[in-house]
């Protein structure tokens, strides 16, 4: 990936997770990065594009991130709260999960990005579903189900009052598996 790239999906990201999606245009990337629009027009042709691409590597940014996890961490509570202090940390950056951005915003984003977001919603479930049944629950999907809705509204909630710790004392009844 180019230099201009990547410095395009990382102010992308960041004014994804701060301000939405909806929340910045192509101006905005390029006055950050000091490039023309039509720079930006080069790399990610709509917005749509830039979209998809966003989805994408947050999605494999988690999974390397879930299987560094998985490699460091034996006990399934204790890769939970691994999540959960992840997610604390976009508190602390004032931010939202970027996908969580992305599904708040479901009606304005294309088919495509959807199912992109739908697909990052799913893998993130299986890989929870996977820590409830190591854990030794015979309800895994629902727990894993529950554990991301919970999840996702503390981190709203957490973002709103900017207390990271509402994450954390939402998901306890988890955090005891």
């Amino acid at each position: 990936m180019t230099d201009t790239k990547t410095k395009i999906l990382d102010f992308a990201e960041h004014l994804t997770q701060t301000r939405g999606f909806n929340g910045f245009s192509y101006i905005d990337l390029g006055e950050e990065i000091g490039i023309k629009t039509a720079s930006v027009h080069y790399y990610f042709k709509v917005k749509d594009d830039l979209a998809a691409a966003l989805v994408e590597r947050v999605q494999a940014k988690h999974a390397e991130g879930f299987r560094g996890i998985e490699a460091g961490i034996a006990c399934p509570r204790k890769r939970l709260e691994a999540v959960v202090a992840h997610f604390q940390g976009y508190v602390k950056e004032e931010k939202f999960c970027l996908c969580g951005m992305m599904a708040a915003e479901l009606q304005s984003v294309s088919p495509r990005v959807a199912s992109l977001v739908k697909a990052y919603f799913d893998a993130f479930q299986a890989w929870l579903t996977q820590q409830f049944k190591e854990a030794g629950y015979k309800d895994a999907k629902l727990q894993a189900l529950s554990f991301l809705s919970a999840l996702e509204g503390a981190l709203l909630i957490a973002r709103l009052r900017r207390d990271p710790k509402i994450i954390h004392d939402a998901l306890k009844g988890f955090l005891k598996v």
